[in-house]
């Protein structure tokens, strides 16, 4: 049942709108059986005369217009086949039309074939001959409305969008962690999309042999669930090469200095898992049930030769904008929790470690961020 109800969901916005600007109920009966045996849902328009077609072009983008060549001007007046190229040239030159993505003639007069399949020619659309007694033309229609579905779904198809920024940094709070990124030499840029109230930066960091184009943005707050939807939002707007967390994380006791830089080599949720009652005391006891994900193996082979090599840690201490500790500035690469809360208490810390014993550092964030690039559509960072 689930299965079904997703397809459904899909198919509603792979919708295509047609125009058939039609005076024959038998042809638009015709026409109309031709839509219905379409799975997509395709929404239709009805116009009896070129004035009413004119009306709906004023107001809806169609990607079809399904054109009978002999039509009235208004409904009453008689039909004539200029009327039909008279709108069709109209609607190459006008600026007050939305002009439809593909148009089609019917007509069942082989005459006006001949006298004006040169109108239709000049457009690269066609006109075909309608006809009770052949489906060719049927065909054809169906044909150009499958067509249109599979096009629409390509583009609907996130899959189908390229990389457009090699690199995506979501912070957990606009200050101090956003602040500092857009603090860098970028030449940002704000952007704002319509109905997200999130804000986003585009720059390019860039140097004498590399330009990398970047885009950033806060979270709305701190935590997993706004880490995980920031990241989608940001994965759906820009598709991003690679996807980062810049922010503040506690450390480990023991495994590290305070400064130091972490990387995530196996992210986890340190709440997961259940949570079960001891019958004999009826105390409560957590047995975790953690679900790591790792680091994609290209990025994690870059940041261990950084932290065997000290590549740009020296530049970066002493390019410090404010007091440094004392102690030589280091990358750890290792496991890193992520839970619900601050964490101010050694056991359940210690808890944790025992789950983790590499375990180099926990914060509130990470894991959403993991979770959300891992399950995202393709092109995956």
């Amino acid at each position: 049942m689930e299965r079904k109800n997703s397809k459904i969901n899909i198919k509603k916005y792979i919708m295509i709108k047609v125009l058939l600007v039609e005076d024959s109920v038998r042809k638009l009966k015709d026409l109309r059986s031709i839509i219905d045996s379409i799975p997509e849902k395709v929404e239709f328009e009805i116009a009896h005369d070129t004035t009413t077609a004119k009306r709906f072009m004023a107001g809806i983008k169609f990607d079809l217009m399904i054109l009978d060549l002999c039509l009235p001007t208004r409904t009453g007046d008689d039909p004539s086949p200029e009327n039909g190229k008279d709108l069709l040239i109209e609607i190459g030159k006008s600026l007050r039309l939305n002009k439809p993505f593909h148009i089609i003639g019917l007509t069942e007069y082989k005459e006006y074939i001949e006298k004006y399949s040169k109108v239709f020619d000049n457009f690269l659309w066609a006109l075909l001959e309608y006809s009770d007694s052949h489906s060719d033309w049927s065909d054809a229609v169906k044909t150009k409305i499958e067509y249109l579905v599979s096009s629409k779904r390509e583009i609907l198809n996130p899959s189908m969008v390229p990389f457009q920024f090699d690199l995506a940094i979501v912070t957990a709070l606009r200050d101090p962690e956003l602040t500092s990124i857009l603090r860098l030499p970028a030449n940002w840029e704000k952007i704002t999309i319509p109905g997200d109230p999130s804000e986003y930066y585009k720059g390019i960091f860039q140097n004498e042999d590399n330009k990398v184009t970047v885009v950033c943005s806060a979270s709305l707050q701190m935590g997993m669930v706004s880490s995980a939807l920031q990241t989608g939002k940001m994965i759906r707007n820009f598709r991003p090469k690679i996807i980062a967390m810049t922010g503040i994380a506690g450390g480990v006791e023991k495994k590290g200095n305070l400064g130091d830089i972490i990387c995530t080599e196996l992210s986890f949720d340190y709440g997961s898992g259940k949570i079960k009652t001891i019958k004999e005391t009826e105390d409560s006891k957590f047995e975790p049930d953690y679900k790591p994900i790792p680091l994609k193996p290209d990025l994690l082979e870059l940041m261990k030769n950084i932290e065997t090599s000290r590549k740009y840690l020296n530049d970066i201490k002493s390019n410090w904008p404010a007091d440094s500790p004392e102690f030589e500035l280091k990358l750890r690469v290792g496991p890193l929790a992520t839970g619900a809360g601050v964490i101010e208490n050694k056991k359940i810390i210690e808890d944790i470690t025992a789950h983790s014993r590499k375990l180099t550092g926990i914060d509130m964030e990470t894991y959403g961020v993991f979770y959300a690039a891992e399950n995202s559509t393709k092109p995956k960072p």
